[in-house]
């Protein structure tokens, strides 16, 4: 009986825990996936942003404990990887995959790293104590359930701790067909993962949130179609095939590649007649069972390419060198993301002017991009009405008003977002640069100075004062040149 009162619940840094790379939510790979990968298919396949986002929005609630088991002298996370990925992503923008840096840096800008840098996990003895935990978690519809070869990857890596199905089925009270039947599954997606298809049907096999499984799984599970692939499935071995192995990879790939396509779907293999009728259809790709041989499923994994490893050591990570200091004032990895036109042309504008060569220029488009994308974002997600009308509540107990057509002063405008009660930036870094640059009119850098580059013939521009004030409003267009995710106000 497992105590799970005993277990230990600690408060862990962030970045001292690893994303499991036995998860089974990521794809199949026979080359071990880094931090950095595992994150990217996160956040490209699993709803990570989302998850984020609602950190940003509500702040970090640890209502469902975090899983740990300490391996080798890592600390991996066994349960709740998606959460995990979503505050390293908060506090390292720079992890996420390259075309999401640029919202997972707005949000950062939105979160006090101090809030979110530390989480309560507990620390399972094992993989296989936690095993229950998880698995009634992700088979009930409370939480986002896996799919079919999620649950039976998770499966195979029980067995892989070497484990005897028998206790599995025993401890876990899971039906021993049950396990049998996820292994098979495991296997044959294993190959399928391995085998020479074309970029674009690989990616579709590769994925396995999307590739119809239970439709393979009609065909192997089928005595037709183990005989037609001339394999057959071995306890010891797992599989073995009576055929030459590239015969049996031709009739494979055919299938893997029709189901993975639509091509044939499981209305089309809704019968052994069905299934007959496709595999005598499978013409030149049909397995030529005369030719006689034999093969293991680690002789089929063994000799395949790794996945996302490129042939000829090609799509090797370049060794890092120093980046050059760009010319223009916004560097090229920065992303304007925000649909509005009038915002863009100003920011592609700024990423290709030269800053020694027309500061003046780049003084007055500086202002205005900083000017226009906190209009658009303050409008967008409903704050510029709160601002007016706080600014109109103020002027009538004045007794006075405030024209119908008053829209904010930039400077106004940085006030409200500045303001504590208002959240739209909590990362103190950058609410300290903002409250800088309101502070302090007589100072070098300030929202008057700027403004003074406008309307003072007398007070030029350099490339060096321009260049310190982007550092200063990095972090707020982070926020605003990304596309709000609230509705316009009226």
């Amino acid at each position: 009986m497992v105590l799970y009162d005993k277990w230990k619940h600690t408060d862990f840094l962030v970045t001292s825990l690893e994303l499991d790379p036995r998860n089974a939510r990521i794809p199949h790979s026979h080359a071990r996936m880094s931090q950095r990968d595992i994150a990217a298919d996160l956040v490209e396949h699993d709803k990570v942003f989302d998850l984020a986002r609602s950190i940003a929005d509500n702040g970090y609630y640890p209502i469902e404990a975090i899983i740990l088991v300490a391996e080798d002298g890592h600390r991996y996370v066994i349960e709740g990887n998606r959460r995990v990925a979503a505050l390293k992503l908060l506090l390292s923008p720079e992890f996420a995959p390259e075309d999401w840096q640029p919202r997972f840096r707005a949000l950062a800008n939105r979160v006090d790293p101090k809030a979110i840098k530390r989480v309560k996990a507990v620390s399972a003895p094992s993989r296989e104590a936690a095993a229950p935990i998880i698995m009634s978690r992700h088979t009930q519809s409370q939480i986002e359930s896996w799919s079919p070869l999620m649950q039976a990857r998770f499966y195979r890596n029980l067995v892989t701790s070497k484990i005897p199905i028998q206790d599995i089925a025993s401890q876990y009270h899971i039906p021993l067909a049950s396990i049998t039947n996820a292994l098979r599954m495991d296997m044959m997606y294993s190959i399928a993962c391995v085998l020479d298809l074309p970029d674009d049907v690989a990616a579709k096999v590769r994925n396995p949130r999307e590739f119809p499984i239970t439709t393979l799984e009609r065909i192997y599970e089928n005595p037709k179609g183990l005989e037609s692939l001339g394999i057959k499935f071995d306890e010891a071995k797992g599989l073995v095939g009576s055929v030459k192995r590239e015969e049996f990879q031709k009739g494979y790939s055919r299938i893997v590649s029709d189901i993975a396509t639509r091509k044939v779907d499981s209305r089309a293999l809704n019968t052994s007649e069905h299934i007959r009728g496709y595999l005598q259809g499978l013409g030149t790709d049909r397995p030529d069972l005369s030719r006689r041989g034999q093969f293991t499923l680690k002789s089929l994994l063994g000799t395949a390419r790794p996945i996302g490893v490129p042939q000829d050591g090609a799509g090797k990570r370049p060794s890092r060198r120093s980046k050059p200091k760009p010319l223009a004032l916004i560097p090229a990895s920065f992303i304007c993301e925000v649909n509005n036109q009038r915002i863009t042309d100003f920011f592609r504008e700024l990423t290709t002017l030269k800053v020694a060569q027309f500061p003046n220029a780049v003084s007055l488009m500086l202002r205005s991009l900083v000017e226009l994308s906190l209009s658009y974002y303050l409008s967008q997600t409903g704050h510029m009405q709160s601002l007016v009308d706080k600014r109109r509540g103020d002027a009538k107990a004045k007794d006075q008003a405030l024209p119908r057509d008053w829209h904010p002063t930039l400077k106004q405008m940085l006030a409200y977002v500045v303001a504590e009660a208002d959240g739209i930036v909590r990362n103190p870094n950058v609410l300290k640069a903002l409250r800088k640059l309101l502070s302090d009119k007589d100072a070098l850098l300030s929202v008057d100075s700027l403004d003074l580059y406008v309307h003072n013939p007398y007070v030029p521009p350099d490339e060096a004062a321009l260049r310190r004030f982007w550092g200063e409003l990095e972090g707020l267009l982070q926020i605003t040149l990304v596309e709000p995710d609230g509705q316009p106000s009226a």
